[in-house]
């Protein structure tokens, strides 16, 4: 009798663990969200439709990515959507379009950029110790003045094979493998994975654990011999090539830089942050969450679209949708918490 009653309850303890976890309300919202969108986009599952949702939300989910290791790590980064203004501008001062191997140059630049500003921000959080709010509060304006002084209005220049970060099949002179390959999968998705497996390598690395381990507790994550420092470091640094990615994908569309593109997108990252069930107080979550995390928000957008909400009430029930998407993670976060 005693096995049985085991028997019957383990599944039930097992669900509601299961339920308590930040990641499962992020998993339901977003199946519940994917449900509606595929109900009122007709051609939802159309290869077109599915490569045009990728390039719709690949800017963000990178940006989402990069941001998650940030707020692991204890940190948060209010600079990220300025970085990848400022990345598209030198990227488009530096090519010019008659001479492709220009292109290569400013991949090169822009990439170096990238990492200083990663290791601008980490010095402020992880060595100066100043709170990362000021840091990258700081930096955001740093960054989006340099991008004004190089791009004051959009333009610039783009070489024409820079397109292969956003569609093969555009790209003249490609081999046509890649034309068939780039029509099923698009650039945006490999970049995606790029991150990913960027962030795979580092989390099974000693680094991965400390970056957990900081954002924990930062100071018994330095009595155990952390180096705290050079750990929040490393995070930014992930963050930046993470924007960096998203950088090429602008560019690679759109063949321009803009210096006030990137604005909107770090609310917006943050936000998918939390919604992906990442604790803003750092050292819990996941970084694929992340990735959930941006495609409910592309979802919310896609949703009052082809509801054809008027105008007046969309703001109000995006805001509505996106309340609900982030009370599910905290709800499930306070529970365990009570637990």
């Amino acid at each position: 009798m005693e096995v049985m009653q085991k028997r019957t309850v383990f599944p039930v303890v097992f669900l509601r663990n299961a339920f308590l976890q930040p990641e499962t309300s992020g998993l339901i919202m977003f199946g519940i969200l994917f449900g509606i969108t595929a109900f009122l986009q007709k051609n939802f599952f159309e290869t077109k439709s599915i490569v045009r949702t990728i390039n719709s939300c690949a800017p963000l989910v990178l940006l989402a990515m990069g941001q998650a290791v940030v707020v692991i790590s204890g940190g948060i980064d209010l600079s990220s959507g300025a970085a990848l203004s400022l990345f598209t501008c030198i990227l488009t001062t530096v090519m010019k379009q008659n001479d492709p191997i220009t292109g290569v140059y400013a991949l090169l630049v822009t990439f170096l950029v990238a990492l200083g500003t990663g290791m601008i921000n980490g010095l402020g959080i992880g060595y100066l110790r100043i709170p990362p709010v000021i840091v990258t509060f700081a930096t955001s304006y740093a960054w989006l003045g340099i991008a004004l002084f190089l791009r004051p209005t959009p333009g610039g220049e783009s070489v024409p094979w820079f397109r292969v970060f956003y569609n093969m099949r555009v790209v003249e002179g490609i081999p046509e493998t890649l034309r068939v390959f780039g029509t099923y999968i698009p650039p945006a998705l490999l970049l995606i994975i790029g991150a990913c497996l960027l962030w795979y390598l580092v989390s099974k690395t000693r680094v991965g654990r400390y970056i957990y381990a900081v954002g924990s507790n930062i100071e018994s994550a330095y009595v155990s011999g952390i180096n705290t420092g050079k750990t929040q470091m490393f995070a930014c640094l992930i963050n930046a090539i993470c924007i960096f990615l998203a950088a090429l994908f602008f560019v690679g569309q759109n063949q321009t830089g803009d210096a006030r593109m990137g604005g909107p997108l770090t609310l917006r990252s943050i936000a998918a942050v939390v919604v992906g069930g990442i604790a803003l107080a750092g050292g819990r979550g996941s970084v694929y969450m992340a990735i959930v995390g941006a495609l409910i928000l592309n979802f919310v957008g896609r949703i009052i679209f082809f509801a054809n909400i008027p105008n007046a009430y969309q703001t109000l029930v995006s805001g509505i949708i996106v309340i609900a998407a982030i009370a599910g993670p905290a709800y499930a976060t306070l529970k365990r918490e009570l637990h």
